[in-house]
């Protein structure tokens, strides 16, 4: 069974993988920078993209972090892109509101 479970053993960034038991097959991780969630590493195969992003969003919904922004490839963005999660800029100014606003992918 796939489950999207937060590493809690990496103490240097917030991090969520998408595992297979105890295969790693996707990986999600960023930093705090003040009121700010900069997501800075993205590495797996594009199925798993939404569920990653969501999961590391929500987290930080629930501690207060209402914005976000992405520092990753140029073909990352590409793919947060095209799965909405930013138009222009690869940036949130309102997690809450995109979640607000549902799936509608």
């Amino acid at each position: 069974m796939i489950e999207i479970l937060q590493n809690k053993e990496n103490l240097d960034k917030i991090e969520f993988n998408a595992r297979d038991g105890d295969e790693i097959l996707g990986r999600i991780a960023g930093v705090l920078d003040g009121e700010e969630f900069v997501v800075d590493e993205l590495s797996c195969e594009e199925f798993f993209t939404d569920g990653l992003v969501r999961a590391i969003l929500n987290l930080m919904t629930l501690h207060g972090i209402d914005k976000a922004r992405f520092e990753l490839p140029e073909s990352d963005l590409a793919r947060l892109k095209k799965l909405r999660f930013f138009s222009d800029e690869p940036k949130m100014e309102s997690i809450a509101e995109f979640f607000d606003k549902g799936c509608g992918h």
